[in-house]
C-alpha cells in the first residue's frame, strides 16, 4: 500500500501489474488486467507517466489518486426485510 501523501507512478514500457493508471497530463485512465501487460503511452496526449491505483484499491466511487488517498464515505446499505 502506498503511504498517504506519497504518489506511486509508472512509466510507459513498464509492466506495473493489474490496476488503473491515470495519465498525469490529461487524466485519461488506462486499465491493465494482466500482470504481463505493458503500460503504453497515453493514447490522448502521448504522455508516458501515470499515477497508479492498484487493483486492490479499486472501488467504483474512487476515480482519482486523491479519492484513493481520501476515499468517499460508502453509502449505507439498505436494510434487509
Amino acid at each position: 500500500m502506498v503511504e498517504p501523501g506519497t504518489k506511486k507512478t509508472a512509466k510507459a514500457g513498464e509492466k506495473p501489474g493489474r490496476g488503473r493508471y491515470i495519465c498525469i497530463d490529461c487524466g485519461r485512465e488506462i486499465r491493465l488486467d494482466s500482470t504481463d501487460a505493458d503500460l503504453v503511452r497515453c493514447p490522448t496526449c502521448a504522455c508516458e507517466v501515470y499515477n497508479c491505483l492498484p487493483m486492490t484499491h479499486i472501488r467504483p466511487d474512487v476515480r482519482t489518486p486523491e479519492d484513493a488517498r481520501h476515499p468517499p464515505e460508502r453509502k449505507k446499505a439498505e436494510q434487509s426485510r
